[in-house]
C-alpha cells in the first residue's frame, strides 16, 4: 500500500479533489447560492457569477447538475455585451467536462474560452483562462506545455487586484517541479503559493500552500535523509495546515485536501519515526479516514485501512490486519463506483496476510479477486488513456487543422497584397507614361526658350564675372593702402607716447629733487630766522637777512606751484594714496610718501624735515595706518613698489585737486 501513500499521488489527487468537496459542505454552499439567487436586484452579471459558483458546488453531488448549472450561466453570458463573462464560463465547464471524463468537450470549451477572454481585453479574464489551460495540460501528461501556460498566466495577472488564481499557478508549478525532481524550483514555487496565499487570507488557499510547502521539504529529505531539518519542517507544515483547517472548519471549501495532509502526515510518521510514535500516526490516520469518508475520497479511506492494518501486520496480529482491510473493502462498496484499482489493492493485501497465516486457499481465493478487479482498473485505465489518445489526436489534428488554416490565410493575405501591388504597379505605369509624354511635349516647346535665356545668362555672367574682378582688385589694393597707413600711425603714435613718457619721468626725477631742496633750504632759513631774534646781531644785518628769507619763500610758493604741476603730471600717486587711506592723509603725510617713494631712510626724512627720527617714525605707524597695511607689508616696499607699478599719465583737474 506504500505507493498509494507516496506524495506524488498525494499531489496528483489534491487539485482534482478540490473540485469535489464533502455531500454536507456542498449543500450547505449550494443553499447559499439558492438563496443569493433569489435576492432581488440582483444584476445579470452577478446572476452569470452565481450560476457558475452553483455548477462548481455541485460537481459533487452530481457532475450532471453541475455541468447543467454551468451551462445555463454560459447561455445567460450570451446576452451581457462583456464578454469575459462568457469565457469564465466555458472556463468553469473545462474542469467539469474533464472530471466528467469527457476531454475532447472540455478540450473546445477551452478554445472558446480563449476566443472571448481576447475579446473582452481584460487581463485578469485572460489570466485566468490561461491558468485554466495549464491546469489541463498537466492533467492530460503534458507538464512543458502546462508550464509555459501558467508563466503566461502569472504575467498576465501580476499585480491585478482580484487575482485568485494565483495561489494556484504556484501551487501547481510546485507540484509539476516535484514531479521532475527539481528540489529548488519546486520551493521557490511553493514558497511564493505560500506567500500569495497569505496576502489573500483564503483558508483554502492556505492549506494548500502549506501543503506544497510540506511536500517540498519532504522532498528535500528524500534527497538527504542526514538532514532531519526537513522532515520536521515537512511535519510542521503539514500541522499548519491542518491547525488551519481546524480552525476555520466552516470556511474550508475542499475538505478534501485535509485529508490527504492528515494521511501524508501520518505516513511521515510511520516512515521515519521509532515505534513509540504509533499513536501519532493514528492520531492524523483518524483525522483522514473521518474526513475522507465525509468527503468520498475512495484513495484516502483505502489508505488509511491499509496503513492501519500494516501497523497490525507489524505487531503480528493478522486477524486485526484482515479484520481492517475487509472494513476498507465494505467502505468503498458504499460508494455508487468503486475504484477497482483501490479493491484489487485490498484484495493483494488480504491475499498477502492470509498467505503469512498460513490459510493459502483463503490466499488464493483473495488473489483471484484480485486478478479480476485488476483486469477491471486495467481495461477502465486502457478506455482513459484510448479517450485522452484520442482527444490529444483530435486537439492535435485541430492544431493542424489551425496552422493550416492560418498559414492558407496568410498566404491569401500576402497574394492579395501581391494582386493589389500589380494594379497599383500597372496605373503607376500607365500615369507615368501619360506624364513623360505630356513632359515631353512640353519640354520640347520650352526647350528653344531655355537654349536663347541659357545664352544671354552666359553673357550677362561673364560680364558680372569681369566686373566683380575689376572690384576685387581695388578692394585688394585699397586694402593694402589702408594697412600701410595704419602701420605709419601706429609707428608715429608709438614714438609720440615714448617721447612723453620720457618727460614726464624726467621731470618728475627732477621735481623730485626740486622738493628735497626746497627742504633744505626751509630748514636752513629756519635757522637763521631763529639766531636773528638774538639782539646781539645787527639791526641793519638781521633786516637784510630778513627780506632774504622773504624772497626764498616767494621761492617756495613757486615750488607749489610747480609741485601741483607735477599732480598733473603724475596724479595717480596721490590721488590712489588717498583713496587707499579714504582720503584720511594729510600734506606732510603725503610728503613723507614722497621721500619714502624715492628711497629716502627715516633718518634722511628726519633731517631734511627737521624734526626727530622717532617722530618720522611716529608718523610712519600712522600712514601705514590709514592705507590699512598689516604687520608684515612694509610701507618703503609698498609705496616703491606701487610707484614702479602705476607709470605716469595724463589726469583730470577733478583728479588733481582729489590729491590735494
Amino acid at each position: 500500500m506504500n505507493h498509494i501513500l507516496k506524495m506524488r499521488v498525494v499531489m496528483m489527487f489534491v487539485t482534482l479533489c478540490m473540485l469535489t468537496a464533502g455531500n454536507i459542505f456542498a449543500q450547505t454552499v449550494q443553499d447559499s447560492l439558492k438563496q443569493v439567487l433569489k435576492q432581488p436586484g440582483l444584476t445579470p452579471e452577478e446572476q452569470v457569477m452565481t450560476r457558475i459558483r452553483m455548477g462548481r458546488a455541485l460537481v459533487d453531488g452530481s457532475r450532471k447538475d453541475a455541468i447543467a448549472a454551468t451551462e445555463t450561466a454560459l447561455a445567460m453570458s450570451r446576452s451581457l455585451k462583456d464578454s469575459k463573462y462568457q469565457a469564465l464560463a466555458h472556463s468553469a465547464l473545462v474542469s467539469l467536462e474533464y472530471t466528467a471524463e469527457d476531454t475532447t468537450l472540455a478540450t473546445r470549451h477551452l478554445d472558446s474560452a480563449f476566443l472571448f477572454a481576447k475579446q473582452s481585453g481584460d487581463p485578469l479574464t485572460l489570466a485566468s483562462v490561461w491558468y485554466r489551460k495549464g491546469w489541463l495540460e498537466s492533467r492530460m501528461g503534458k507538464p512543458h506545455e502546462a508550464v509555459k501556460s501558467f508563466q503566461e498566466s502569472l504575467k498576465l495577472g501580476k499585480g491585478l487586484s482580484g487575482n485568485i488564481y494565483e495561489t494556484s499557478v504556484y501551487y501547481n508549478l510546485a507540484a509539476i517541479y516535484s514531479d521532475w525532481k527539481d528540489t529548488d524550483n519546486q520551493y521557490r514555487y511553493a514558497l511564493a503559493s505560500l506567500v500569495s496565499a497569505r496576502l489573500r487570507s483564503d483558508p483554502d488557499d492556505m492549506c494548500n500552500a502549506y501543503q506544497a510547502m510540506a511536500t517540498s521539504f519532504e522532498y528535500q529529505f528524500d534527497g538527504d535523509s542526514s538532514k532531519r531539518i526537513f522532515l520536521d519542517s515537512a511535519l510542521y507544515y503539514n500541522r499548519k495546515a491542518i491547525a488551519t483547517y481546524e480552525a476555520n472548519a466552516s470556511r474550508i471549501s475542499f475538505r478534501s485536501t485535509i485529508a490527504l495532509l492528515a494521511l501524508n502526515t501520518a505516513n511521515l510518521y510511520d516512515q521515519y519515526f521509532p515505534r513509540p510514535y504509533r499513536d501519532s500516526a493514528q492520531h492524523y490516520l483518524d483525522i483522514a479516514l473521518r474526513i475522507g469518508k465525509e468527503t468520498n475520497q475512495q484513495e484516502v479511506v483505502a489508505s488509511c485501512y491499509g496503513m492501519m492494518s500494516s501497523f497490525a501486520l507489524n505487531d503480528g496480529n493478522y486477524n486485526r490486519a484482515s479484520e481492517l482491510l475487509l472494513a476498507g473493502l465494505m467502505a468503498l462498496k458504499t460508494y455508487p463506483t468503486p475504484d477497482n484499482r483501490l479493491m484489487a489493492h485490498l484484495m493483494e493485501a488480504l491475499s498477502d496476510v492470509a498467505e503469512r497465516k498460513g490459510d493459502l486457499p483463503t490466499a488464493l481465493q483473495y488473489a483471484r479477486e484480485y486478478s479480476r478487479y485488476y483486469a477491471k482498473a486495467f481495461d477502465a485505465d486502457r478506455m482513459a488513456i484510448a479517450k485522452r489518445l484520442e482527444a490529444q489526436y483530435q486537439a492535435r489534428q485541430r492544431e493542424q487543422e489551425l496552422v493550416s488554416l492560418q498559414e492558407k490565410a496568410a498566404f491569401n493575405r500576402k497574394l492579395n497584397v501581391v494582386y493589389i501591388g500589380l494594379i497599383v504597379a500597372c496605373l503607376v505605369a500607365l500615369l507615368y507614361l501619360f506624364r513623360s509624354y505630356h513632359f515631353r511635349l512640353q519640354s520640347t516647346i520650352q526647350q528653344q526658350k531655355l537654349l536663347e535665356k541659357e545664352k544671354q545668362d552666359g553673357e550677362l555672367l561673364i560680364r558680372l564675372k569681369e566686373e566683380e574682378s575689376m572690384r576685387l582688385q581695388l578692394e585688394k589694393q585699397e586694402a593694402e593702402l589702408q594697412a600701410r597707413l595704419q602701420a605709419e600711425e601706429a609707428a608715429r603714435l608709438q614714438a609720440e607716447q615714448q617721447l612723453i613718457q620720457t618727460q614726464k619721468e624726467q621731470l618728475q626725477k627732477d621735481l623730485l629733487a626740486g622738493t628735497l631742496q626746497v627742504e633744505q633750504k626751509n630748514e636752513l632759513l629756519q635757522s637763521l630766522q631763529e639766531k636773528l631774534q638774538d639782539k646781539s646781531v645787527q639791526p641793519d644785518l638781521a633786516k637784510q637777512i630778513t627780506r632774504m628769507i622773504e624772497m626764498h619763500k616767494r621761492m617756495d610758493k613757486t615750488f607749489e606751484t610747480t609741485r601741483s604741476e607735477f599732480e598733473n603730471i603724475h596724479p595717480e600717486f596721490f590721488r590712489k594714496l588717498q583713496e587707499k587711506a579714504n582720503n584720511t592723509l594729510t600734506k606732510l603725510d603725503l610728503k613723507h610718501c614722497s621721500y619714502i617713494s624715492i628711497g629716502l631712510s627715516t633718518k634722511e626724512i628726519a633731517s631734511h624735515l627737521g624734526v626727530a627720527p622717532k617722530s618720522i617714525l611716529m608718523s610712519r605707524y600712522r600712514i601705514k595706518q590709514k592705507l590699512g597695511l598689516g604687520k608684515d607689508e612694509g610701507l618703503d616696499t609698498y609705496l616703491m613698489a606701487w610707484r614702479e607699478n602705476n607709470p605716469p599719465g595724463e589726469a583730470t583737474a577733478g583728479e588733481v585737486s582729489g590729491a590735494g
